[in-house]
């Protein structure tokens, strides 16, 4: 066994044992006089003796409609023959000697008197409080010396009375010293039975605060509890309808649902209907069986194993126990100590089950779900023993206080489940995120791997473009030159004007490969930079009228050493023939062209096809090449203009 487990069962056992102190002590806080309220003097408090009377109740006090009319005609506090000393709090057992079927059954009044002597110092309105009157409706009357009058009846609250207290203004204080006499009456049938807790009289401010923490414990906590419940099992059927897999959600709603109506019958009142009452009733009880059911199902929902067999038990355990506890005649299970009986001997058993469970090895929020389901047992426990007499009536229900504890663990528990599955999803993304990483890598490794091919390409393509000019131009040249040499047949000064046009030939195919960022102007100026020596030994004058042009995106190697062999032709057919003083080159940006112009001041030429050569032919087979047009305009003795258009964007390669 992994050295850890034991660790988690003490971890278990303690926490089992935390909920069951807290229990006790929330078991203690609702049989306390004052529940978690300010300190009361006693001694301004009548806490008993008090003494009773009984007697039967006149059919011809009932109203026209069947409710009671106020009942005032109790004995004078006078009359100890009529009276009888008890102690409060008390539990009245149902009479024995009574017919089961008696028709109709009898009804009987309790009175019950307490007096209260003022005591010196007490000033201010005065109060009578009752922490819990179970099993009758309920009438307050004082003594105003030779009568009772009726200070606060509540018989139409009869079946609400179980869980409200009872607070009766009693108006100013009289003088200390004086006694008030006042009575505590309890109609209900001879057949039943009641439960009185004690009678406080006192100053009103005091008795006031215990009214509302009581108020607040058995009324508005089990309200707000089944309001959180319910809003968060709504958030709970919200997410189960985008996830319909997840059936833990569904069963939270479910439950959030099943515990708000079973919550109803602590905060609104009775259907005054008895049959409707009666079904309302049933109900409320049937719904504690039903929630029990959700809840162990939702506990199963956090274990790695299922239990199909368990959950089919517990279904038809809690269909069979609402079928028998219906409002029919003859209902098995027509008493509410034996349904709650039933409920618990079957949660002690179940829980026990997954006690073992968890014990063995569980998720952590499911050993919280059956530490929490202790504890809410230890809680109905209490209530049972409440509603069966055998804890003190002026305890308070405490099982509605279980319902914070179990929300927590519910949230706790889906809290846990949506935590692992965030973590389960980062996981993921960051096992996605290392691939793609890797992937990334690969991709910039591949990428590379191309750009190095394409960058060897272009290399070898630009090699081979070198290398077919070089052969075509500087090579043919070259080639023909030397053959000329070798016949004997090229003079020294011809062959130094033909090294020379081939050493300019060379220098422009290194001038295309310059970066210029396609740049015309800096193309030109490279050929300036170059052939300007050469036309000043020729004795010309090189005008530069260069402006600014637009960047040709076209213009890439290739073409600018196009553009550089048609400007040096022109410039060499200048200094071999044209016997100009002046040539000037210029440069002009036209709409969506660009110009370049060579024009010299030398004997020109005559037009047309005798005075055009193959030079010029060639010309403007380069500048159709590049996409634009060259034109010559010469004549004899004016010079020579020859005007080369490119344009300014191109489409496609001519």
């Amino acid at each position: 066994m992994p050295a850890m487990r034991p660790r988690r069962r003490w971890r278990a056992a303690w926490g089992l044992a935390v909920l069951a102190g807290l229990a006790a002590a929330l078991g203690l806080l609702g049989q306390a006089q004052t529940p978690w309220a300010p300190a009361v003097d006693h001694a301004t408090l009548t806490a008993g003796p008090a003494w009773v009377h009984s007697r039967p109740f006149e059919a011809a006090r009932l109203r026209e409609d069947g409710r009671l009319r106020p009942q005032v005609d109790a004995p004078a506090p006078g009359d100890d023959a009529a009276w009888e000393a008890v102690q409060l709090p008390l539990r009245e057992a149902a009479r024995r000697d009574l017919p089961a079927q008696a028709q109709p059954r009898p009804l009987r009044v309790w009175w019950y008197r307490v007096a209260y002597t003022v005591p010196a110092g007490v000033q201010g309105p005065l109060a009578l409080y009752v922490p819990r009157v179970v099993g009758g409706a309920v009438q307050v009357i004082r003594h105003e010396g030779d009568h009772w009058a009726l200070l606060w009846d509540g018989a139409d609250r009869w079946r609400e009375q179980w869980n409200r207290p009872v607070f009766v203004d009693l108006g100013a204080a009289p003088p200390a010293g004086t006694t008030v006499h006042l009575a505590v009456g309890l109609l209900r049938y001879d057949s039943g039975q009641h439960q009185l807790s004690r009678v406080r009289v006192g100053p009103r401010e005091p008795l006031a605060r215990d009214d509302a923490w009581r108020r607040l414990l058995q009324l508005t906590l089990p309200q707000v509890g089944s309001l959180t419940f319910l809003a968060l099992g709504a958030c709970a059927l919200l997410h189960w309808l985008r996830r319909p897999r997840e059936p833990a959600y569904l069963l939270f709603f479910c439950s959030s649902a099943v515990w708000a109506l079973r919550a109803l019958h602590y905060t609104i009142d009775m259907p005054a209907d008895r049959a409707a009452y009666s079904w309302f009733w049933w109900a409320s009880q049937a719904s504690l069986s039903w929630g029990m059911l959700l809840i162990y199902l939702f506990a199963f929902r956090f274990d790695a194993r299922s239990y199909p067999r368990v959950e089919r038990l517990l279904t038809v355990f809690v269909a069979a126990v609402s079928l028998l506890s219906m409002p029919v005649p003859g209902s098995p299970l027509s008493s509410l100590a034996q349904l709650h009986a039933l409920n618990t001997v079957v949660a002690l058993l179940v829980t026990g089950w997954l006690t073992g469970v968890a014990w063995r090895g569980a998720a952590p929020e499911f050993r919280v779900i059956v530490g929490v389901l202790w504890f809410n047992l230890a809680l109905g426990a209490h209530d049972l023993l409440l509603v069966a007499g055998q804890v003190s009536v002026e305890s308070a229900y405490l099982l509605p206080v279980g319902t914070f504890v179990m929300l927590l663990a519910f949230l706790y528990a889906v809290q846990r489940r949506y935590t692992a599955a965030m973590e389960a999803v980062e996981q993921v993304n960051a096992g996605l995120e290392a691939r793609l990483a890797e992937r990334e890598i690969e991709l910039r490794q591949q990428h590379e791997r191309l750009h190095e091919v394409g960058r060897e390409q272009a290399l070898l393509l630009e090699r081979q473009r070198l290398m077919r000019d070089m052969h075509d131009g500087l090579g043919s040249t070259l080639m023909s030159s030397l053959v000329l040499a070798e016949q004997g047949r090229l003079a020294p000064d011809a062959l130094a004007g033909v090294l020379r046009e081939c050493l300019d030939d060379l220098r422009l195919v290194i001038d295309s490969l310059e970066p210029i960022e396609h740049d015309l102007v800096t193309l030109l100026a490279s050929l300036r930079h170059r052939l300007g020596r050469r036309l000043e030994g020729a004795g010309l004058v090189l005008h530069w009228d260069v402006q600014d042009l637009p960047p040709l995106p076209w213009l890439n190697p290739p073409d600018a050493l196009q553009v550089l062999r048609i400007v040096q032709e022109v410039l060499t057919n200048v200094l071999k023939h044209a016997s100009a003083r002046h040539v000037c080159i210029a440069t002009r940006a036209l709409g969506d062209q660009v110009r370049v112009q060579v024009q010299d001041d030398g004997c020109g030429f005559a037009p047309g096809p005798a005075g055009a050569g193959r030079g010029l032919r060639h010309l403007a087979l380069r500048a159709a090449r590049l996409g634009g047009r060259l034109e010559v305009d010469s004549a004899v003795g004016r010079g020579t203009r020859v005007v080369l258009d490119l344009p300014l964007r191109r489409d496609t390669a001519p």
